[in-house]
């Protein structure tokens, strides 16, 4: 049984020692009870270092470098202010592989803060808004202490949480940190009509992070058969679900049930997924992990970019000099679905900058940083159209390309690439 202790009286110098390893989960499930403990007692512990994911918060700030050296997989979220202070280091890695290199101490995590919904009906905790790589985290961790906050839902997990890997509890009652809405606006609206006709009635669905993703799930209401499958869960499923365009019916891994690893959205999903066994959340190894969606022979992947070049690379990770994104997940399902006969791998953006004075479709990437391979890409999206790329010569793929740049720069773009070629 883990030992439970009062937050007012937490030193956490007790647990923490100088160059360890701190991580917690992600988004909404970051346990900001403890975390803000954490930073607020980060120079009685020492320099030690902070492993975090997608952050909501602003729990991890610039000048706390003074003794936190801060890691992540992306600069998604509020970690964008850290990577542009020069305060984040990145370590860029598919996300089915973060369980493996916790696992095998690649990625060394010494002290776990973990949030946790009160024991539900089970008598179990639940890992609330996040399993992704908890559990290998815990595993490996000298040390884990879980924050049992009583706001927080009663998750449906792949299985029932396993106590003894606590060594102490934190009891709190703390709003979860939630995610800003996304703004869908005419050109987002117009990326989602163009692919009505292309995803099909039983497509299973995974989606990327923004609101041009955000778009294209909401319009898919008159769609029936669906399933998701999805490293993150947002609010939209739940519109999605009550329309009745999803049943899961299609998805021979977990009929019936929609799997997603990571919770990002509102208090209202937080409600929505409270002692709901029809949503699971299950360990990243299996949501992004090879074996299971080679399963999913309908998986359809939808997902954003910064950038596309006239190869179909994609960069989804910087601009310019700044890193803003993650490698994340959107290669693991991107190759997946690419390789099945009835799967479709989809890149979906804007054709412009949102100050208008850039294409997001260029002869050659800025960044000359290749998140997603060309071969890995079915379908490529504007507001102006749609580019099915499969089956085209580089010649043809150019041409589709170019034709789905704003009219405004699909001259350059062409003499770019003539004078490149």
């Amino acid at each position: 049984m883990p030992i439970e202790l009062p937050l007012q009286e937490l030193d956490l110098a007790e647990f923490i020692k100088p160059g360890d390893t701190v991580t917690w989960g992600q988004a909404s499930s970051e346990p900001l009870c403890l975390t803000e403990k954490l930073v607020s007692q980060r120079k009685h512990i020492g320099t030690f270092n902070a492993m975090v994911g997608l952050s909501l918060s602003n729990t991890l700030l610039p000048e706390y470098r003074d003794n936190i050296n801060i890691i992540s997989y992306g600069a998604l979220g509020t970690n964008t202010p850290l990577a542009d202070a020069g305060a984040l280091q990145v370590v860029p890695c598919n996300y089915s592989a973060i369980p493996q290199l916790i696992s095998s101490g690649r990625l060394r995590i010494d002290v776990v803060l973990v949030q946790l919904s009160p024991r539900g009906p089970d008598g179990h905790y639940s890992l609330g808004l996040s399993n992704d790589h908890l559990l290998p985290a815990m595993q490996a961790a000298r040390v884990v202490i879980g924050e049992v906050n009583d706001q927080i839902p009663c998750t449906t997990l792949d299985r029932p949480f396993d106590e003894a890997l606590l060594d102490y509890i934190v009891p709190c009652s703390r709003h979860a940190v939630y995610a800003p809405e996304n703004i869908i606006g005419d050109i987002e609206k117009r990326i989602a009509g163009h692919l009505q006709d292309v995803i099909e009635d039983g497509a299973i669905l995974q989606y990327g992070i923004g609101s041009v993703p955000s778009a294209i799930i909401s319009s898919l209401s008159g769609h029936r058969r669906l399933g998701i499958h999805s490293g993150m869960l947002t609010d939209d499923i739940i519109d999605l679900i009550e329309s009745g365009a999803v049943t899961n019916e299609t998805n021979r891994v977990r009929p019936g049930t929609t799997v997603g690893a990571l919770v990002v959205g509102s208090e209202r999903l937080s409600r929505y997924l409270h002692l709901n066994p029809s949503v699971e959340l299950h360990p990243a190894s299996k949501t992004h992990g090879a074996q299971t969606l080679a399963q999913l022979d309908r998986l359809v992947a939808i997902n954003s970019a910064i950038e596309v070049d006239l190869y179909g690379q994609v960069n989804a990770e910087m601009a310019g000099s700044r890193y803003l994104g993650a490698v994340g997940g959107q290669v693991d399902f991107m190759h997946a679905a690419s390789t099945h006969e009835k799967g479709l791998s989809i890149i979906a953006m804007p054709s412009v900058t949102n100050n208008t004075k850039h294409s997001r479709i260029v002869a050659q990437l800025n960044s000359r940083l290749v998140t997603t391979s060309k071969s890995d890409v079915d379908i490529l999206v504007t507001e102006n159209g749609s580019a099915d790329l499969r089956g085209k010569t580089m010649q043809q793929r150019a041409a589709e390309i170019c034709s789905i740049a704003s009219p405004v720069f699909q001259d350059e773009i062409m003499r770019a690439a003539k004078a490149t070629s």
